[in-house]
């Protein structure tokens, strides 16, 4: 909390924007945007309204069974594999989600929280140098050196603090691949948010080094 205040000193509250980074009404609204509409059939899912260009579930709406590798219903969101790819499902509809995977014999996993621990210091609560250790120790077992995880937070710093604090999330519990996505989106190009895109898939899907 106490970096979050000094944050604070430099912000200010004028007219379409708001204190900590003077983020606009605009970005805002599209930092909360919806993960997409969840539905089902019998022996299909379906998304429709998927914000993440990138994604196949932006250029195709129904899956059906044999297309999904696998479902997390452990994460929140929960999300679905696809090839390398994670989709972000709805956790309102986690009991239909589980009874198709259910009832179409789909694999469940429990996968690694890798984001939650990478996107920790952008919480409302402490982050304590014994904490960056001991997750620096967990994310190398993941293959993730030290260097390639601060990189990664400089990277995304600036979007995550502003989507987490400008849109008066105050989210403390843990952030994970599907936020940090929404608040890059607004910053990067097509192009370039393809590669993020592309980067956040891959470290969410590494496992753990023998």
């Amino acid at each position: 909390m106490n970096f979050i205040r000094r944050f604070f000193k430099t912000g200010e509250n004028t007219g379409n924007t708001w204190a900590m980074f003077r983020t606009s009404k605009s970005e805002v609204q599209e930092f909360l945007v919806s993960l997409g509409q969840l539905s089902f059939t019998d022996d299909s899912l379906t998304i429709r309204n998927y914000p993440f260009e990138p994604s196949i579930a932006y250029r195709q709406n129904t899956f059906l069974p044999e297309q999904i590798d696998d479902i997390d219903f452990t994460s929140n969101p929960p999300t679905c594999r696809i090839g390398t790819e994670l989709l972000f499902l709805s956790a309102e509809q986690k009991t239909e989600l589980e009874n198709f995977a259910r009832r179409n014999n789909i694999k469940t996993v429990e996968r690694p929280m890798i984001w939650e621990w990478i996107l920790e210091p952008f919480l409302d609560t402490e982050f304590t140098a014994e904490t960056d250790q001991k997750l620096t120790e967990i994310l190398e077992k993941f293959g993730l050196s030290a260097e390639q995880v601060r990189n990664v937070r400089a990277e995304v710093e600036i979007q995550m603090l502003k989507y987490n604090f400008d849109t008066m999330l105050w989210e403390w519990c843990g952030f994970d691949a599907s936020d940090v996505l929404r608040a890059m989106r607004t910053k990067y190009q097509k192009t370039e948010f393809e590669d993020f895109y592309k980067r956040v898939m891959k470290i969410a899907l590494l496992t753990e080094k023998e």
